[in-house]
């Protein structure tokens, strides 16, 4: 390029100097040789010079200017001078031409810079919508499941059933990932460093991290905690044999599964501890008094099917507010539920033993004849006597007396044995207490 313009510069020189050299040797031809000024400013603004043409133009205006003065006649001197100001309308019209062909050059190139940002304006707006659909595809796809697997856990009452389900559901989710459930951070060094992290653990290569001697390989892996109330409930271990199998918003994905699997094992705890407050007294631990009578009709029918002997025992604290009022209630409730770990010792597996209320105790013995139930609270009666009931380092001491009825002999119906029973035990109490009446 700079052998060009040297070439360029070079020649205009040799031309200018030519014609002007020529215009002093024979002045009389200067009218015929002066045009030849206006074909060099054409040729150097062809050649793309910028500078060249105004050049030209001025020296070949002094030079026309020489020649007009040397010139004899006026009418050549004229014609010199108006070829002089020609080639300055030369000049002018070439610049005029030149300032709208760059002006033009400018618009083309703005508009072609515009066009070329809208198309990569285009462009990233298509990238944008495209990554924003599949975005969206993916969170649709990933809310329907969570609906789905909301619905699934809410019929589900088996804290084992939902820890299967929860295996069940990643499994399809990550098609390529090993999914299971420890119940221990102790088992696996990946489930370890979740525990130690205390929280979700993404391990894209599992050749880079150190693990201990033994433990089993894998490209990539997850890990997390399944929290039920704020515990550690079990953890979730996903693994893949290819390393980056799993990105940051799969560890999302399967964190909010695992979350709604928390979920469903706080509700199923929630609700054994509402059955547990219904079925239990929480004072004693025993049966409460509803329970009592479910079971009550059950164990009546289920020996009415058997033509097997059911026996009833009802019993109640002697004095019990005396006890009250002479060693505070404190006193009562701890006396009360030592009488209930009393009774719950002597109960076979298969008996009942339930607080009938305030101081009352029962126990439905299935498959017991009147007489076997007559000794045995004739010896819970001899074992309640025998204990000192130390409250705050004092002895204190109490008695209890028994009403015993039994199916078919003195009953057939649960209201029957109960008043039955509940007679013997009012006939124990009028009788001095601390006896067995059956």
């Amino acid at each position: 390029m700079l052998a060009k313009r040297s070439i360029t510069l070079l020649g205009a020189n040799l031309l200018f100097a030519a014609i002007s050299l020529e215009l002093v040797l024979r002045p009389d031809l200067g009218v015929a040789v002066y045009p030849f000024f206006g074909a060099l400013a054409l040729w150097t603004d062809f050649r793309r010079e910028a500078e060249l043409p105004f050049i030209f133009t001025f020296l070949a205006s002094l030079v026309g200017i020489l020649v007009a003065v040397r010139c004899p006649h006026a009418a050549q001197k004229a014609a010199v001078m108006v070829e002089v100001g020609g080639l300055w309308a030369l000049d002018w019209g070439i610049s005029l031409y030149r300032n709208r062909d760059l002006a033009d050059q400018r618009d083309a190139l703005a508009k072609r810079l515009a066009l070329d940002a809208g198309i990569r304006d285009d462009e990233r707006d298509s990238k944008y919508y495209q990554a924003y659909q599949e975005t969206v595809g993916g969170q649709i796809r990933l809310r329907r499941d969570l609906a789905e697997t909301a619905r699934a856990f809410g019929r589900i009452t088996d804290s084992r059933e939902v820890y299967r389900r929860l295996v069940d559901i990643l499994s399809q989710r990550f098609p390529e990932a090993r999914v299971s459930v420890l119940a221990d951070a102790a088992a696996d060094p990946l489930v370890v460093l979740a525990a130690r992290r205390q929280g979700p653990v993404l391990v894209k290569d599992c050749a880079v991290q150190e693990w201990p001697a033994g433990a089993p390989a894998c490209g990539c892996g997850m890990a997390l905690a399944v929290k039920v109330m704020r515990q550690p409930a079990g953890y979730l271990k996903l693994e893949a044999a290819r390393p980056g199998a799993f990105a940051p918003d799969d560890l999302r994905t399967a964190d909010l599964f695992a979350t709604m699997a928390a979920l469903s094992l706080e509700n199923i705890q929630l609700y054994e501890h509402v059955h547990q407050a219904a079925v239990h007294d929480p004072l004693t631990q025993l049966f409460s008094h509803r329970a009592f009578e479910a079971r009550l009709r059950e164990e009546l029918l289920r020996a009415g099917r058997g033509q097997t002997p059911l026996s009833f025992i009802l019993c109640d604290v002697d004095h019990f507010k005396s006890y009250n009022d002479r060693y505070g209630h404190q006193a009562g409730d701890q006396l009360l539920r030592t009488l209930a770990a009393i009774i719950a010792a002597f109960a076979r597996p298969v008996d009942f033993p339930a607080r009938y209320g305030g101081e009352e105790f029962c126990l439905i013995l299935p498959n017991m004849a009147h007489a076997e139930a007559v000794a045995l609270a004739e010896s819970m009666r001899r074992r309640v006597g025998e204990e000192p009931f130390v409250f705050q380092g004092n002895k204190t001491g109490a008695t209890m007396s028994f009403g015993v009825s039994s199916f078919p002999a003195d009953a057939t119906t649960a209201s029957q044995i109960v008043r039955i029973a509940d007679e013997r035990l009012y006939q124990a109490k009028n009788a001095g207490r601390d006896r067995v009446v059956g």
